[in-house]
């Protein structure tokens, strides 16, 4: 064995630093890049150019946001629905299901109070730009929608 003088050494390689997994930076970047487009914006652009125009210009946006962002961009715009719209409720009824909605505190307690389903409801306030009311998901607060509900079902039938 041969003896070491102090000049031999040398330092050991420095720790390894692990580069970001792809998935993670490509993650964040597509973040970053696709935004949500706005509503309004939106809209304005399938006024002057078309929906193609809107499915080219927002490619990562399925069709189907691309037609709930037109909607919610013409509500917030006119404010009123489309004229392709088929619905047998009246402006009026429309009306009174996003009134039960806020009131009863949620989609669910308006379809039922209501007679409609909740896809309806949901969709009669996309179209208004009114947010989905949420009822807190607690034991107490559920038997107070239900109650809230018993309550407005209780009124209508005197009414």
């Amino acid at each position: 064995m041969r003896q070491m003088s102090l000049f031999d050494w040398t330092p050991p390689p420095p720790a390894r630093v692990r580069p970001p997994r792809r998935d993670e930076a490509e993650r964040t970047m597509m973040a970053a890049l696709h935004e949500r487009p706005d509503p309004v914006r939106v809209y304005r652009q399938s006024i002057s150019h078309g929906f193609e125009s809107c499915a080219l210009r927002w490619w990562w946006v399925s069709r189907s946001d691309l037609g709930r962002m037109i909607s919610q961009g013409r509500a917030l715009t006119v404010g009123e629905r489309s004229a392709k719209v088929r619905r047998t409720l009246t402006l009026a009824e429309e009306e009174e299901v996003v009134a039960v909605a806020l009131e009863l505190g949620g989609c669910l307690y308006a379809a039922e109070a209501l007679g409609v389903t909740e896809g309806i409801v949901r969709t009669i306030l996309r179209e208004r730009g009114v947010d989905y009311p949420r009822a807190p998901g607690g034991r107490h607060d559920a038997a107070a929608g239900r109650a809230r509900l018993a309550a407005f079902k209780a009124t209508r039938r005197t009414a």
